[in-house]
């Protein structure tokens, strides 16, 4: 197979998120050597045009577009650096790997098919414009930086997302923010104060996109709903909070270090083991390993959140939008807005929470972040909201759309699956460049990337291969 043929070679250069500058090269000579027109930009784009064949000279253009950087992960038994040394690829019955490290099969997958495409001397196709971008796997800054005068095709196929039963045709755009509370503090006046550690533990956790409808636990929520039940029975004070690791990511840990009365410790018990019961309960089928629990901790006379603290503190944890917000009208259990409240931490002046809001119709997301500014300026706490990333709304009278179904079934006998992702796709800056660009998006299957299980189905990577030559004879 011609494609499995360039995958084999691209997966001798390195080719880390950042440090693409010899896959980049190597692009440009590969069209120089076949005598085809060429564009390299700073961000290490490249852009490789190839006129249409005989009979297709006149027909509109089709643009391919894949992502030349991969994620590097190796297991700790590994010896692999990565910025100088080749892949070692291995067959595994019909899967194919590297050795102890991340594959590259995302995006390795759309890069070696379009090149396989332009290496191609019988293959019929429109006029083509291939598009390799840099960085796709951490900033977007490829994508983002791509000069729209390089690019006249208003059709294009990404081939980084879906599978080759799927045609991936939205996804979501969002942005990072963050609530600041400025942290004011008071000695603890209560008598015999003691130290406790409010912990929340055995979340399952997730991609706060993709699996954010599923309804799983937030454990900064539910160390909310933990400080709030003890606050309506008992005078317990606030020293700090944390939680979560990741804004991309459903948090699994959270905990707060309090102080309660001596006196009330038992009670302060029996509140935190009904919350416990509660929530367990009510996430059974998500989350049912869900623990809130007191454990001992130091107390040195630290000192305590003011009252006017721990109300914006509360507020925001309670109040702040989370999970599902709307759904998609278009594709039936498309999540098409929500929000994950992903981090929380305490510094000396503040306390931050870090959100990760998505949505796929950027006029919903907007609304959702004068929401959260109108909460913010109520109870008196700063939010930064930051640049975000661009949206790919579902065309359901897409031309390009309805040519691949066709294509697609004549070759398998039976449907595609249509999808969109709560998730950004580098598809979405393409559409706020090109807002008349018509795109789908597809790949082979891939198991486990961003792993060093990573793996592509060798039957799955040919399939794509002879899918693409018959789409291209039909545009």
């Amino acid at each position: 197979m011609e494609a499995l043929y360039f995958f084999k070679e691209i997966s001798k250069i390195p080719r880390a998120s950042g440090k693409e500058q010899a896959i980049s090269d190597y692009l440009v000579e590969f069209a120089k050597a076949r005598g085809l027109k060429v564009v390299q930009d700073e961000a290490l784009n490249v852009v490789i045009y190839k006129p249409g064949t005989a009979g297709y000279e006149n027909h509109p253009p089709i643009a391919l577009q894949s992502h030349i950087d991969m994620v590097c992960e190796k297991n700790v038994d590994t010896d692999h650096d990565f910025d100088k040394d080749p892949l070692k690829l291995q067959e595994k019955g019909e899967f194919l790997y590297a050795t102890g490290t991340t594959l590259g099969a995302d995006n390795g997958i759309g890069v070696s098919i379009s090149m396989a495409v332009l290496d191609a001397k019988e293959l019929p196709h429109p006029p083509l414009e291939v598009i390799f971008t840099s960085e796709e796997e951490t900033t977007m800054k490829g994508v983002s930086n791509l000069d729209t005068n390089l690019i006249t095709a208003r059709r294009m196929i990404n081939m980084d997302s879906g599978s080759d039963k799927r045609f991936t045709v939205g996804c979501a755009g969002g942005c990072r923010f963050s609530v600041t509370i400025p942290i004011k503090r008071h000695k603890e006046h209560s008598n015999e104060p003691v130290a406790k550690l409010l912990t929340v533990r055995g979340l399952l956790g997730g991609h706060s996109g993709l699996e954010i409808a599923l309804g799983k636990a937030n454990s900064i929520r539910l160390l909310a709903l933990g400080l709030h039940a003890l606050k309506e029975q008992i005078n317990v004070g606030i020293i700090t909070v944390s939680g979560g690791l990741k804004t991309n990511a459903i948090p699994r840990e959270a905990e707060a270090l309090i102080t309660v009365p001596k006196s009330e410790l038992a009670k302060a018990e029996q509140i935190i083991s009904s919350v416990t019961s509660t929530l367990q309960k009510e996430y059974r089928a998500s989350d049912p390993d869900i623990q809130l629990k007191l454990e001992d901790a130091a107390f040195s006379g630290q000192e305590i959140l003011t009252d006017e603290c721990v109300k914006q503190l509360m507020s925001s944890m309670m109040l702040l939008p989370y999970g599902v917000l709307h759904m998609s009208h278009d594709i039936q259990g498309l999540v098409e807005t929500s929000n994950n409240i992903g981090v929380m931490t305490t510094t000396d002046s503040s306390i931050r929470l870090d959100c990760a809001l998505r949505s796929s119709v950027f006029s919903r997301r907007k609304l959702i972040e004068s929401q959260v500014q109108y909460l913010a300026d109520a109870i008196g706490v700063k939010v930064e909201f930051g640049d975000g990333y661009p949206g790919w709304a579902y065309n359901p009278d897409s031309p390009l759309l309805a040519i691949a179904k066709v294509e697609f079934e004549k070759l398998y006998k039976m449907k595609p699956e249509i999808e969109a992702v709560h998730a950004g796709l580098e598809c979405g800056f393409m559409m706020e460049k090109f807002p008349d660009m018509d795109i789908i998006s597809y790949c082979a299957d891939i198991r486990g990337p961003h792993t060093p299980e990573e793996c592509v189905s060798l039957p799955s990577f040919e399939k794509v291969w002879d899918f693409t030559k018959n789409l291209l004879k039909r545009l």
